[in-house]
């Protein structure tokens, strides 16, 4: 699967302030207030983000009327990013006797029934706030599995974007996404990261390394047991090594991310598909920024808009929401 030229996405997940990445009470929006400089930032460009919004966000009207503002301006797509601690019903987690509005824990872990109640709620006050169906998803912490994607078919959702391919999360408890492929596919059935037949096309975070590296070399490399300390040893963050990143320009600097862009380009992949949470665009909101100055969250926007500008100038990318990728890659991978 090729395109002419890439596709470059950028998708933030719109989420409630979490400071040190810890739960509040009470639940605070104050960082949706970064959105309208990001989004000028974006039309500088002619860069459209996806905004992937959670229910706070979404039912709060504070931040609600700002995201209907960035909706009007036409040049955004808002779809649907679901934290099951802060999404009603709260039916509780099977096997964990805790309050659910407590722990910051995976949409799998609910299984299919509970997280369909969860996202039915969530699909519905989307609805409701932009008067039309959202179509793009991405799960809580990344935690999605086979059976919580298949829930998102009869809500009309036409593609995902929870993969973060080469990289696992299991030392938290989430899923490991090391084998999944790096460029746009159709998952199966049973496994969100391998290739199917599903009615929906995941467009993985875009993952990897700075180097092309063999197919076998880079299995061995992302499989090293962190006990040994050798992927750390080879990766930033441990010594600043410029191995592997994402491109996420809240954790990582714009010489790296340039690297990863190039590698991903001479592997043809024909997306790239930069990734932020909002919070991390106002200081003091998220886990990433920690300082109390207002520079540190324009440094991220900043980072973030000349990544932008290097993958349009260098590559010829295309900016394009999340939907219209997924409609994109859809017609070149039709079901059977």
């Amino acid at each position: 699967m090729t395109a002419r030229k890439p596709l470059l996405l950028l998708t933030i997940d719109v989420e409630e302030d979490m400071p040190g990445w810890e739960i509040t009470d009470p639940i605070s929006v104050s960082n949706v207030h970064a959105l309208p400089h990001m989004a000028d930032a974006c039309a500088e460009l002619g860069v459209r983000p996806t905004y992937l919004c959670t229910y706070p966000m979404v039912t709060n009207a504070e931040s609600s009327a700002v995201l209907l503002e960035l909706f009007a301006r036409g040049d955004c797509e808002i779809g649907t990013h679901l934290h099951p601690w802060n999404t009603p019903p709260f039916d509780g987690i099977p096997g964990i006797e805790r309050d659910e509005r407590t722990l910051p824990y995976y949409q799998f872990q609910l299984g299919a029934e509970r997280f369909r109640a969860k996202l039915a709620v969530l699909h519905q006050a989307l609805t409701d706030m932009l008067g039309e169906a959202p179509t793009a998803f991405r799960a809580g912490r990344f935690g999605i599995d086979a059976a919580t994607l298949c829930e998102l078919l009869p809500f009309g959702y036409e593609v995902d974007s929870s993969v973060t391919p080469l990289d696992s999360h299991r030392g938290y408890g989430g899923p490991d996404f090391r084998r999944a492929p790096r460029h746009p596919y159709r998952p199966a059935r049973d496994h969100v990261g391998r290739r199917g037949d599903l009615g929906i096309i995941e467009i993985p975070v875009s993952v990897g390394v700075t180097h092309t590296l063999p197919k076998a070399v880079l299995n061995a490399y992302v499989h090293m047991p962190k006990v040994f300390h050798m992927r750390g040893v080879l990766s930033r963050d441990y010594l600043g090594l410029l191995d592997f990143a994402w491109l996420y320009p809240a954790r990582f600097d714009l010489p790296m991310m340039k690297k990863l862009a190039r590698t991903l380009m001479k592997e043809k992949n024909p997306v790239l598909n930069v990734f932020l949470h909002s919070n991390e665009l106002a200081s003091g909101r998220s886990g990433r920024l920690r300082n109390s100055m207002e520079a540190a969250g324009d440094d991220c926007i900043q980072r973030t808009k000349e990544l932008m500008r290097f993958c349009i100038e260098e590559f010829g990318a295309e900016p394009v929401t999340l939907t219209e990728a997924g409609r994109r890659f859809a017609q070149e991978l039709p079901l059977p």
